[in-house]
């Protein structure tokens, strides 16, 4: 298959699914957990509660599904039969032993759906992310490069990561030919995901045309280069949460939390660039950039954390004054910039005024440039590649 290629969190699932009975892997819909564990992790027995047959037979009775399975199975889309889960315990509980059942689910296994206490102890979760820009062209995993500041060199040029923005890093679109084949893609992928996924993830009457509306007002904060937060929508309050909530828990939206220090709130952004670009439509300019720059590096530092196998929160700062600093990791300041070189001293404002309220020591500026300035102390410039 053209868009055929190894996934880094394979070995971090091995190693994972050698000490757990049940290993689950979450993501975005399409992003290639299916093909992760049937063709990568060679599991030898596979099913998706997407053929109708298989889900009518899980809800029925899921002890007797779970009899039929040989083990290592995969079980794909589990979330849809939540009663599968208090029968995976029983059966971990009779006979414990490691790599029995893989999951993996397009949604939060959360517990509005009945799901996450009965594995508590039993499953290791694993987030697999839209395709990172080394995971695209094929080049190994680095495990050093999972740290805000390490000593390694780009192994990429800013413009790789500039090209991949508007394709995102699901592997159909990503992959494309053309720009209609993957304006079509996404089209029909997000109708499905907000027609049917977001659906599923609401806990009540839900209705696609406020997800909609959500959707636009979101893009046109983005263009403009601003962090989508409550007060750049509409909807009303709890309306709004309970929705946001929903397109979260199906990995179309992620949520940054504010630092305890910071005067903000949560924001929301698209887990992928390729949505996201899709979405706000148009060409490129300094607010479409700078929004995709985040996004874009949220997934790639995110990613690499993940697949090291040291997962890290979603927190970013903002002062009262300043413009936000885009993540906060292992207490070092990350602000994403698409300044030219000649003012990049003013997004460095803002690294330096989290700096003194963090009484951080270190800082980074993410340019849109190529070349990497460390410095042993203060804000140091690196490229959006330096993660990849």
């Amino acid at each position: 298959m053209a868009h055929w290629r190894d996934r880094h969190l394979v070995p971090e699932l091995q190693r994972s699914s050698g000490f757990w009975p049940v290993s689950g892997v979450l993501g975005l819909r399409q992003a290639g957990k299916s093909t992760l564990l049937s063709s990568l992790l060679k599991l030898p027995n596979h099913v998706t509660l997407d053929e109708e047959d298989a889900l009518e037979d899980a809800r029925l009775s899921a002890k007797n599904f779970l009899a039929k399975l040989r083990t290592p199975v995969a079980i794909d889309e589990a979330q849809k039969a939540p009663a599968l889960f208090d029968a995976i315990k029983f059966e971990v509980d009779e006979r414990r032993e490691p790599g029995r059942y893989f999951l993996t689910g397009s949604s939060q296994f959360s517990a509005r759906l009945g799901i996450r206490e009965p594995l508590t102890g039993r499953i290791g979760l694993h987030y697999l992310y839209p395709m990172t820009l080394a995971e695209a062209h094929r080049i190994e995993f680095s495990s050093m490069h999972a740290a805000p500041l390490h000593g390694g060199a780009p192994r990429f040029p800013q413009r790789q990561a500039l090209e991949q923005l508007q394709c995102g890093g699901l592997p159909t679109p990503l992959f494309a030919r053309g720009v209609e084949e993957r304006r079509a893609y996404f089209t029909s992928w997000l109708e499905t995901t907000v027609v049917r996924d977001a659906a599923r993830a609401y806990a009540g009457r839900y209705d696609p045309d406020v997800t909609w509306s959500i959707l636009r007002q979101m893009a046109r904060t983005l263009a403009a280069g601003e962090t989508p937060t409550l007060k750049h929508f509409r909807q009303h309050f709890r309306t709004l949460r309970r929705y946001l909530q929903a397109l979260e828990d199906i990995f179309l939206l992620q949520r940054l939390s504010p630092h305890d220090a910071s005067v903000a709130q949560d924001i929301w952004l698209p887990t992928d660039t390729g949505v996201a670009s899709h979405l706000m439509e148009g060409a490129l300019g300094e607010g479409r950039s700078l929004s995709l720059g985040r996004i874009f590096l949220l997934k790639e530092i995110r990613a690499v954390a993940e697949y090291a196998g040291r997962r890290i929160p979603a927190v970013y700062y903002k002062s009262a004054r300043a413009s936000p600093v885009d993540l906060l990791w292992s207490g070092i300041p990350i602000k994403v910039s698409v300044s030219p070189k000649s003012r990049v001293a003013y997004d460095e404002r803002a690294l330096a005024a989290a700096m003194k309220k963090l009484g951080a020591k270190r800082a980074v500026l993410a340019w849109a440039h190529d070349g990497v300035e460390i410095a042993p102390e203060g804000i140091s410039r690196v490229p959006w590649t330096y993660w990849s």
